[in-house]
């Protein structure tokens, strides 16, 4: 799936219905006036509209169940040792 090249992007005060809303940037960097995607929206028969177009849709399911697979590629985790900080023998 190839990503939006940002010619359909539009600004959350002029976005409509059946626009992808996710954002993708900020007008001269005020993070009041959010650029959305602006690309049409999936529409899946049978189900609910969508809010996102088909590249974001997916990527915001996948990048959800990475963390699970990742977990299990991971280094193991040392065990934290117990400091006692009160003990008699810091006299």
């Amino acid at each position: 799936m190839k990503e939006p090249d940002g010619v359909n992007k539009v600004l959350l005060i002029d976005h409509i219905e059946g626009q992808c809303r996710a954002v993708i940037g900020f007008k001269d960097g005020d993070t009041r006036a959010a650029y959305m995607c602006g690309e049409p929206v999936c529409q899946r028969p049978g189900k609910k509209q969508s809010s996102w177009c088909a590249y974001h849709y997916r990527q915001m399911h996948t990048t959800a169940a990475e963390p699970n697979r990742m977990s299990n590629q991971s280094p193991a985790i040392r065990q934290a040792i117990s400091v006692d900080r009160n003990s008699d023998n810091n006299q």
